[in-house]
């Protein structure tokens, strides 16, 4: 996140609400397979770095 200058509001529906960002940012949820191909395709990157 800090490579792209991106915030936590900036995943709000990449990923999910904003709850759902911050908890999976703070380390207190997981990520889904969904979440992690939604956020490779957000990052430009492969989804296994998510999982």
């Amino acid at each position: 996140m800090e490579t792209r200058e991106c915030i936590q509001e900036d995943l709000v529906g990449v990923i999910g609400s904003r709850g759902v960002v911050s908890e999976v940012v703070n380390g207190k949820r997981g990520i889904s397979i969904t979440q992690a191909k939604s956020l490779a395709d957000y990052f430009g990157v492969d989804a296994g770095l998510f999982i």
